[in-house]
């Protein structure tokens, strides 16, 4: 069988889109408080906004620690003056439940939970109290597809990690006071670095509300009023901001967010379609949650289901080990705080044909991990 050219299918790092080439290097060794170095770091800040189609009074500013530490840095400067909702159904929602609960200690919160592969009933959110939510789970691909869920008249903030989410989705931005993302899945920039994006509800409660907990260096955004035009809190990788800058330009280039959707509804009827017609492989995300960009994959045959959940996950290494040894495909083993299960990412970086290209070859790597058994 034909072997698909781009290979990398990881949930991030992700893929770099096609043409991609390494920086030039035009800004290392330069600060990043120079005139050239404010002047990218402004560039990639406005071509963000641009992309995503921001509104007046939203601001977007660029931070360490890729996602982990943009959500980090807005639950440390935002929460603490009301009740808490937190929406846990993945591996990360239940890192943000954890340290609301055990390291700001805020008492009053309350815990939609769910099983990994399926999305948390929202009916009972109270947006009068800040809510804490994903919008896609990276590590069991379910995904909100649109923020009607959200009320408009509240006085709680919503506060979204769109790691997984940003540039996958037109957003309708008055229900979204906080957002945080890194720069490492959909666009396929470098990891390490990510960005906030503060809405004026989320504005007003950083200029009025102080936090009862002391806050980190690195967490306090309160401290840095700079951060919206380039100061970052410390000090980013500027081979990293000129490589995001030269991937937001590809976006721009090709059509802006539309374009981008596009490449992700192609990619899915690609996966799907492949799913329909053979007898392996199985979505794990029923279809009303599933993302489109992330495929969990499980193995519906009776060998695999005799397996021992330790049994199932060896099994899986020994398909995605041999997959890199065909050289037909990298980095598609699940998350391991999962379930058993394969993630092949889909975003608008993987080109259709590829994964045309690959995805059959699943099947041969099951049987060629078969017959090692």
């Amino acid at each position: 069988m034909d072997k698909p050219s781009g290979i990398n299918f990881s949930c991030g790092p992700c893929s770099k889109h096609l043409g991609w080439r390494a920086p030039a290097g035009e800004y290392a060794g330069r600060s990043h408080r120079s005139e050239a170095g404010l002047a990218l770091l402004r560039e990639v800040i406005d071509l963000q906004k641009k992309i995503l189609k921001l509104p007046a009074g939203y601001q977007l500013g660029i931070v360490d620690a890729s996602s982990t530490g943009a959500v980090e840095i807005l639950l440390w400067s935002l929460l603490g003056n009301r009740g808490v909702d937190v929406v846990s159904h993945c591996v990360f929602s239940k890192y943000w439940e954890h340290d609301i609960i055990n390291e700001l200690k805020i008492s009053d919160t309350r815990v939609f939970r769910e099983d990994f592969f399926k999305k948390a009933d929202v009916r009972n959110i109270d947006f009068d109290r800040d809510v804490v939510f994903c919008w896609t789970s990276t590590t069991s691909g379910t995904s909100f597809f649109n923020a009607d869920w959200i009320k408009s008249t509240r006085s709680g903030l919503t506060i979204c990690d769109a790691a997984s989410a940003i540039f996958a989705f037109e957003f309708d931005w008055e229900k979204l006071d906080a957002m945080a993302f890194s720069w490492q899945k959909v666009l396929g920039g470098e990891a390490g670095i990510g960005s906030i994006i503060l809405g004026p509800r989320a504005l007003e409660r950083l200029d009025t509300h102080r936090p009862p907990w002391p806050i980190p260096r690195i967490f306090d955004l309160a401290s840095c009023p700079g951060v919206f035009d380039g100061y970052t809190i410390n000090t980013p990788s500027m081979i990293c901001v000129e490589d995001f800058r030269n991937n937001l330009r590809w976006v721009d280039d090709i059509g802006g967010q539309s374009s981008l959707c596009k490449r992700i509804n192609n990619n899915y009827a690609a996966v799907k379609k492949w799913v329909d017609g053979q007898d392996i492989f199985r979505f794990l995300v029923e279809e009303k949650s599933r993302a489109q960009h992330i495929a969990c994959l499980d193995i519906c045959t009776e060998f695999y289901g005799a397996l021992s959940e330790k049994e199932k996950w060896s099994f899986l290494k020994k398909i995605v080990a041999i997959g890199e040894q065909e050289k037909v495909g990298f980095d598609f083993l699940g998350h391991i705080l999962t379930k058993p299960h394969l993630r092949i990412w889909c975003g608008p970086t993987v080109e259709t044909s590829d994964l045309e290209l690959f995805l059959p070859w699943l099947e041969q790597l099951y049987q060629m991990a078969l017959r090692q058994q």
